[in-house]
């Protein structure tokens, strides 16, 4: 078991390998002049991580979400606040989640699948 000193040295060093920020949406709700319900775009936040490529294998897995889209996953500290349906811009692009993978034992990092949103 880990200490918690260890634990924090361990957050602090893979904290301070992430390497890019993006800015982070959520879909609010709100009525338009005629009474319509529509989604919006609301900035929460810049996001700090690291922009991978999913493996062959997380392709596979999740094929039927990613389809013929383009697919990236992010990795982030543990304690961001991400949610299935939230959109991160990235190279002049909208990316939504779609799935998070949370932590196992010892791990201070998730990812999340994100596919353009189109």
């Amino acid at each position: 078991m880990l200490s918690a000193s260890e634990l924090a040295s361990i957050q602090s060093t893979v904290a301070s390998a992430l390497d890019i920020s993006i800015p982070q949406y959520r879909s609010a709700k709100m009525l338009d002049t005629y009474g319509h319900t529509t989604n919006t775009r609301v900035l929460i936040g810049n996001i700090k991580c690291n922009i991978i490529k999913p493996s062959a294998s997380k392709l596979q897995l999740f094929a039927e979400i990613i389809g013929s889209q383009q697919a990236i996953m992010l990795r982030m500290m543990q304690t961001e606040d991400v949610q299935e349906g939230d959109e991160f811009l990235y190279n002049d692009l909208y990316w939504v989640a779609n799935n998070i993978q949370d932590a196992e034992s010892y791990t201070v990092t998730k990812e999340v699948l994100l596919t353009v949103n189109v």
